[in-house]
C-alpha cells in the first residue's frame, strides 16, 4: 500500500506542474479538452488519481466490511446479553426458592441484595416545573426552509455552498 504522505507529496507536486503548464501555455486555462489531454500526456496525474482512487475504494470496502461485521458482532452480543440476563433470572429464581440469600460455589458466589430505590413517574404532566428539564435546540430543517423562501431568521444563515467530490468505481 502506498504511504498517504507520499500521495500528498505527490498531489502537491502535481498541483505546482499544473500552475507552471497554465503560466507556460495560457491557453490551457481557457481550453478544458486540450487541458486535461496535456495533463494527461505531460504528468503523471493519471497515475496519482488511479492510485489514490484504489486506496479510497480499499478504505471504503473495509468500512462497508468492518460495519457488516460490527452488525454480526452486535447481534451476537444481544444474544449474549439476553443468555445473560435469562440465566441470572434462573439463579435469582432458585435463591428465592431456597430462601437463601447466599450461595458460594467454586467458580461464584451467587446472592440476592437490596437495590435502591428508583423513581416511577406515575403522571408527567403533573410533576412541578422545578423538577422538570426542557431540551431547546434549533430546527435546522425548518431554518433552512425559511431562509431558501428567503425570510431572515434571527441568529441564522445560510452558509457558502461548497463542492463536493464524487467517486464511481466501475
Amino acid at each position: 500500500m502506498t504511504n498517504p504522505q507520499y500521495l500528498a507529496y505527490d498531489v502537491t507536486v502535481l498541483e505546482r506542474e499544473f500552475a507552471d503548464l497554465i503560466a507556460a501555455f495560457p491557453e490551457l486555462a481557457e481550453d478544458e479538452g486540450l487541458r486535461a489531454d496535456t495533463i494527461e500526456g505531460e504528468t503523471n496525474a493519471h497515475r496519482v488519481l488511479s492510485r489514490i482512487v484504489a486506496i479510497e475504494r480499499d478504505a471504503d470496502s473495509m468500512s462497508k466490511a468492518i460495519a457488516e461485521r460490527k452488525k454480526d458482532l452486535d447481534a451476537r452480543k444481544a444474544r449474549q446479553d439476553r443468555r445473560k440476563e435469562a440465566m441470572r433470572s434462573l439463579l435469582f429464581r432458585l435463591l428465592k426458592a431456597s430462601d437463601l440469600p447466599k450461595v458460594t460455589l467454586p467458580e461464584a458466589t451467587v446472592s440476592i441484595g437490596k437495590k435502591a430505590a428508583t423513581v416511577e413517574i406515575i403522571d408527567e404532566t403533573a410533576i412541578p416545573k422545578r423538577f422538570m428539564r426542557v431540551k431547546s435546540e434549533p430546527d435546522r430543517a425548518a431554518i433552512k426552509e425559511a431562509l431558501d423562501a428567503g425570510k431572515s431568521v434571527k441568529g441564522a444563515q445560510l452558509g457558502l455552498p461548497g463542492e463536493t467530490l464524487t467517486v464511481r468505481a466501475v
